[in-house]
Order: structure tokens, then C-alpha cells, then sequence
């Protein structure tokens, strides 16, 4: 079984790496290399915002499947992707590998059954918000910067990392993953999920990062030098420990990049939380030395959607047999989606030929993809917000079909030539589909509670005051539960 490095970066717009050719701003040598030498995925689609995307990485499901059609798990609420979600890291560990995650978690924090560490995660290490500081680790008033472990010896523990303060971020991530590899017996398949914390604002590298100074993508510039020091030294552990020539990386972004002149789609049309590609094509590849893991390499035109990861994974981890054995139970069956596992050995032929991109009652948006066409409903440009106390009805009522555009995606990726007048009989087709997966959404977890007085949510104290030195230290450290 092969070790499976898993790389999520963080708001990396489709201008923001070397491959793409999108800009002539940024450079990326390694992050390049590694394309160059694997499998590139020129139709990778995440969600439009990363809370969607992570929840179907992990579940293997559409957003409107979840609850997280509209927007990212807030801080003070009761959202969480639902503990009756069978996630990736649980199947794989059925499969014998130890399961790790560092860096950004955000789905949620309800309960300590939200946890990663409750859900699969041998450890854990990182923040649970959508952002923290690369410093002093502190979202809004609030410090974020924990580990969590679950052993036979101790069960779950929980420790608030305050010793770890004003040192930057991914120099801790490194550490970390150091430690993990080091640790661990290289004859056990290693699932070490990086999620990682670049290229999110707020926007900051330490400065010997810096190559120049006089623009907003000199940042951004230091911030992808600075992280792909972290992923080569990555490569580094896993190579000294023996397990780099049998180990699958799977890279890609959870969605396009924000419109803040630091990140960049290049000539993709919209920017993060919009359904135009810049918001939801993002770049991606796999990557093994292994010829027996992945034997296809160059690029492919494939849909590739990131719920496809959660049966792709598996499948590379040993399928289902050992979690139904073990468990007694069946494996899911309502799953959008699709094992992708024929990419590594042929990239030619495709097993994806349609994605719901997303459906948001909210804004009454959709997106659609089925075959060379794209198909968006509703007004676009929408800033709607979700309200605790409004009315969203989950049926045709959700979206504005009196607004449809239809582009011919792979003659047109920029989306500047719309041809719904053109071709109504598609038009139909993809609107009849849209309405059947209509019924698939349920209740927007964005119209739970928020706890009144409490941040974050006080059923989970784990967090500290930004002045939590002034606490006493019986206040701090680590919790056994």
C-alpha cells in the first residue's frame, strides 16, 4: 500500500504557480518540477469557498448533500460536518495506516465530536478556524494553535500549543511533520494530510522569503517560497526515512483566489466564493517516482472534482474490504463521488463527465458541468447573505432560472462568449438535470444558533484569550477527555 502525502493549499489562485502559465509575476521551481514529472489536472474543480471543499474531501459528498451550500463555518456556532459523515481518515485507517493532519481543519467545532482527532485522525496539529495568524497564532481575540492525539494509552487528548506562540506557522508545520515521519515504522502505510495555511491571508513571510518589495505579489512571492521550503523539506523526510519511492501526492488549491491584488487566477473570469472558473477551477496534480503507483504522467482534460479524492483514496488504500470486515457495516451509498484511480495509469480515459458544481439557496446560484458545457443560473454577482431567520426554500424556488448563461468551456475558458440563445435544446437538458439534483440539498447549517456570549462556542473551551499569559497556569495546557 502506497504512503499517501495529501497537499490542500489554501485560497492558491490559478496565476499563482509557475505551470499554469498564467502569470509572469510568480515562480514556483519545485512546485513545477513536480508537476512537470507527474500527472497535471487541467479540469480540477474544488468548492467556491474552502469549508465546502475540505467537508467534500472528507465525506465524499457534494456541499448541498451537507449543509454548506452558502458560505464557511463561522466562528461561534453550531456548525459541524455532521458526525454522521463516514470520513476518509476512518476508512483509511481501517486499511492500517496512521492518519495525521496538520495545519487548517475548519469544519467545525460544535462538539468535541467534530473534532479531527474524534473523526478518524490519529493526530492532529494546526488551527480549527478558516485563518489564524502565521505569528501569534490569534483569530479575532482569541488564540488557535492546538494538537490532539488519539492512542490506546491516553484516548483523546487536547493541548493548547500557548509555548508555541510568535513563532511563524509553517517553521511549526515543518517541525511537526519532521516529528511524524521520524516517529514513525515506515512498513505502515502514512496518510499525512497537509492542509496547509499558504496562501491565506492575513498575508505575511518571514523576509528572508522576500525576493522584492515594491508590490502586493512580492508577498505572495515570499508566502509560495516559504511554502515550498515546507513541501521540499516534506519530500526530504519522506526520502531519508525510506518511504519517498512509495508514496502518492495528490496537490491541488480548495478554491480560486480572493479579488486582494496578493493572489491571482490569471485570465480566469471571478475570484474565491463566486461560480465563475476563477472561483472554482483550481490547480492540480499527482505526483509518484513509483511507476507501479502512477504510470501516466503528463496532463489530462479530465473533470477531476475534489469529492473524487475521498474514493480515489481509498481505493489506493485497499478499498472497503477491511472497514466492512471490521465493522460490519456497508460502505456508503449516497456518494457523489468518483474513483479516479485510472488517472494514474491512463490519462486519457475519463471516468467523470458531469459535476454539480454547486447549488446556494442563498444567493440562488447554480453551476453544472456536463460534457464541454457549463451551465450557471441565477444572478452571478449576487452578495446575499445568510440569514438565521429567513425562508429558503430547497426546491425549484431555491435558484433564478430567469437568469442562464451557458459557455463552451474548453473553447471558451474564460468565459467571455455566452451561447444559451444559441443552443436551447442543451440549455434544457442541463436545467433538467440541475432540477433533479435539486432535491438532493438539505437545511443550511449557516441558519444555526450562534452561542450567545461565549467565542468560541463554550462547549469546546478549548481556546485561550489573546492575554491568555496573564492567566493562571492551572488554565492552560493540555485536557484529558
Amino acid at each position: 500500500k502506497p504512503h499517501i502525502l495529501y497537499v490542500v493549499m489554501d485560497d492558491q489562485g490559478y496565476g499563482d504557480i509557475g505551470y499554469t502559465q498564467q502569470s509572469n509575476d510568480i515562480k514556483t521551481p519545485f512546485l513545477d518540477s513536480l508537476a512537470a514529472e507527474g500527472m497535471i489536472l487541467n479540469r480540477h474543480y474544488s468548492a467556491w469557498l474552502c469549508t465546502p471543499t475540505r467537508a467534500s474531501i472528507m465525506s465524499g459528498k457534494y456541499p448541498i448533500d451537507l449543509g454548506i451550500q452558502h458560505d464557511v463555518f463561522s466562528t461561534n456556532t453550531d456548525e459541524c460536518l455532521n458526525e454522521k459523515e463516514l470520513l476518509l481518515p476512518e476508512v483509511v485507517r481501517h486499511n492500517g495506516y496512521a492518519t495525521h493532519l496538520v495545519g487548517k481543519w475548519h469544519l467545525g467545532y460544535a462538539r468535541w465530536s467534530c473534532m479531527p482527532c474524534k473523526r478518524g485522525f490519529d493526530s492532529a496539529y494546526g488551527y480549527v478556524n478558516g485563518k489564524t495568524g502565521y505569528t501569534d497564532h490569534i483569530v479575532g481575540n482569541y488564540y488557535d494553535f492546538y494538537d490532539c492525539q488519539t492512542t490506546k494509552k491516553d484516548g483523546f487528548t487536547w493541548n493548547i500549543l500557548t509555548q508555541d506562540a510568535g513563532i511563524y506557522s509553517l517553521y511549526l508545520y515543518n517541525r511537526r511533520v519532521k516529528q511524524i515521519i521520524e516517529n514513525h515504522d515506515p512498513e505502515q502505510p502514512l496518510f499525512l494530510y497537509l492542509a496547509m495555511q499558504s496562501v491565506h491571508s492575513s498575508y505575511y513571510a518571514p523576509e528572508k522569503y522576500y525576493t522584492c518589495h515594491d508590490t502586493k505579489r512580492c508577498t505572495m512571492q515570499a508566502m509560495l517560497n516559504a511554502a515550498e521550503d515546507l513541501l521540499q523539506d516534506t519530500m526530504g523526510y519522506f526520502q531519508k526515512a525510506g518511504m519517498w519511492n512509495n508514496t502518492l501526492m495528490v496537490y491541488h488549491a480548495d478554491n480560486g483566489a480572493p479579488p486582494r491584488n496578493f493572489t491571482s487566477n490569471g485570465f480566469l473570469r471571478g475570484y474565491k466564493a463566486s461560480l465563475w472558473e476563477g472561483g472554482v477551477r483550481t490547480v492540480g496534480f499527482l505526483y509518484s517516482v513509483n511507476e507501479t503507483i502512477q504510470s501516466a504522467k503528463g496532463q489530462t482534460d479530465c473533470y477531476v472534482h475534489v469529492s473524487d479524492w475521498y474514493r480515489t483514496i481509498i481505493t489506493a488504500s485497499g478499498g472497503w474490504d477491511a472497514y466492512v470486515n471490521t465493522t460490519g457495516l456497508s460502505p456508503p451509498t449516497e456518494l457523489d463521488s468518483i474513483d479516479q484511480t485510472g488517472l494514474l495509469s491512463d490519462n486519457s480515459t475519463c471516468a467523470r463527465d458531469q459535476i454539480m458544481l454547486h447549488i446556494d439557496p442563498v444567493k440562488r446560484v447554480a453551476g453544472y458541468f456536463k460534457g464541454k458545457y457549463k451551465l450557471l443560473i441565477g444572478d452571478q454577482d449576487s452578495t446575499a447573505s445568510c440569514e438565521s431567520s429567513a425562508y429558503y426554500p430547497l426546491d425549484e424556488g431555491s435558484i433564478d432560472f430567469d437568469i442562464i448563461q451557458l459557455f463552451d468551456i474548453y473553447a471558451d475558458p474564460y468565459e467571455e462568449s455566452d451561447i444559451s440563445d444559441d443552443y436551447p435544446d442543451i440549455v434544457k437538458e442541463l436545467k433538467e438535470d440541475v432540477i433533479e439534483y435539486l432535491s438532493h440539498q438539505v437545511p443550511l447549517q449557516c441558519q444555526l444558533p450562534t452561542v450567545d456570549g461565549s467565542y468560541p462556542n463554550s462547549k469546546v473551551p478549548y481556546y485561550l484569550p489573546f492575554d491568555f499569559r496573564n492567566f493562571a497556569p492551572e488554565t492552560v495546557g493540555r485536557m484529558f477527555l
